[in-house]
């Protein structure tokens, strides 16, 4: 297998973008999975969202978010990372998160920072392997239904 293509997503790519983005988050319709992503596009102009192309086609997705806190400074926050499951385990996932990583450097941040479902063993191994450590908890107090 070549290695990758990994460039910014243009508008073409956006509906296999979202269907990566619906094997991440299955319970979540595909139309407001459809309307969260062209929302961020359009609203935060510090999101950027890449891929991962393999003869053209859209095998990984990354986004994240550059943004400050406080306690850190400017850090770069993963949104997403997902690969098609036909491919994982080819490394793909890891080139992303390194070209995010190259992103975070050149855009002077801190961290790179990620949030992950408790129940996804095989994302923590990767992050480990990474050099991503646990730090703390992410508290979440749902305030109404996820799939709207």
């Amino acid at each position: 297998m070549n290695p990758p293509e990994i460039r910014e997503l243009v508008a073409g790519d956006y509906p296999e973008a979202v269907r990566l983005l619906a094997v991440l988050n299955p319970s979540v319709p595909v139309e407001v999975l459809e309307q969260r992503f062209m929302t961020i596009l359009a609203e935060h102009p510090h999101y950027h969202a890449y891929g991962a192309f393999l003869d053209g086609k859209l095998a990984g997705l990354a986004s994240a978010w550059i943004a400050t806190k406080v306690w850190c400074g400017r850090y770069l926050e993963v949104d997403n990372i997902v690969v098609d499951p036909e491919i994982r385990s080819a490394g793909v996932g890891t080139l992303l998160v390194q070209h995010l990583e190259a992103l975070a450097r050149e855009k002077d941040c801190n961290l790179a920072v990620l949030d992950s479902y408790t129940s996804n063993h095989a994302s923590h191994r990767l992050y480990h392997r990474l050099g991503f450590e646990i730090w703390g908890f992410h508290f979440v107090k749902p305030l109404g239904p996820l799939d709207r």
